[in-house]
């Protein structure tokens, strides 16, 4: 059995629009940024240095927590 290579997770923080379309593009700052982590992924691992590594990037948003309305029972009594 080989074996497994756990995923490596990069946080890209926050970005503009533009910037992850860029990514998108495979172009700008952030593909720098993966590629960058790529090549610290196959200096670590020998094993890893003459494969090819194919990054997945997933972007998402964190949905805001929805404000608590209390313990009334029909909304904000004023």
């Amino acid at each position: 059995m080989t074996a497994t290579i756990a995923p490596v997770v990069v946080d890209l923080g926050k970005q503009k629009s533009k910037t992850l379309r860029d990514l998108k593009n495979g172009e700008g700052p952030l593909m720098l940024d993966v590629a960058r982590v790529l090549e610290e992924v196959r200096a670590k691992s020998s094993e890893l240095a003459s494969k090819e590594l194919v990054p997945v990037v997933i972007l998402y948003r964190k949905k805001p927590k929805r404000k608590s309305r209390g313990m009334l029972p029909f909304g904000m009594m004023k």
